[in-house]
């Protein structure tokens, strides 16, 4: 539901704006979009990394 509300609310903003400003909003959105994906995937690493420490403390 959240997802659908930021899609109406950004499609409400870019529908009635000019071309370049459209395409500003579309690169700024873009770019929130990659650093969301590059921020989980460090979290993932890190999960990964701190369970593989503790299998490996756990047996010696």
């Amino acid at each position: 539901m959240l997802r659908r509300r930021r899609n109406h609310q950004f499609k409400r903003n870019t529908k009635y704006t000019s071309p370049n400003r459209r395409r500003v909003m579309m690169k700024n959105a873009h770019r929130k979009m990659l650093l969301r994906h590059r921020i989980f995937a460090l979290i993932q690493m890190e999960e990964q990394r701190d369970a593989k420490s503790a299998t490996a403390v756990v047996q010696p």
